[in-house]
């Protein structure tokens, strides 16, 4: 845990020194926006990846992924993504107990010039039978 702190800390400098510089970090998703379209209630989790470039000319990291309800998980790249380089978030969402519409929304927080990216997931979960 201490070396995960430390990694941290300093990646957090590292950072600030290079925006200190002018360089920023910069977050392309290839796509915002993800329809299921119809789910089974019944039939399990489903997940979608959002794929992703850091288009900027310093180290990209994500600090915080959120979703709005307990149904929706995510999972994100700890590590910092290097210009140029790729990554993925994956969002789970779990139709169990949730029939009809949804829509979710997914904030990104990162050290990216735009601090904040929302991704969506939407589609319709038909009730058990």
């Amino acid at each position: 845990m201490k070396r995960i702190l430390f990694i941290a800390a300093l990646c957090a400098t590292l950072l600030t020194a290079l925006s200190a510089r002018g360089e920023s970090a910069k977050i392309k998703f290839d796509n915002t926006m993800h329809d299921f379209e119809v789910v089974a209630e019944d039939g399990g989790r489903v997940s979608h990846s959002f794929e992703f470039t850091n288009t900027g000319n310093s180290a990209l990291v994500i600090f915080e992924v959120t979703t709005n309800c307990g149904c929706t998980v995510a999972e994100y790249p700890q590590a910092p993504i290097v210009p140029g380089g790729q990554g993925n978030i994956t969002i789970t969402f779990d139709p169990k107990g949730n029939p009809g519409e949804f829509a979710k929304e997914i904030i990104v927080k990162s050290n990216a010039n735009k601090k904040k990216t929302r991704l969506h997931i939407k589609g319709m979960v038909m009730p058990r039978q």
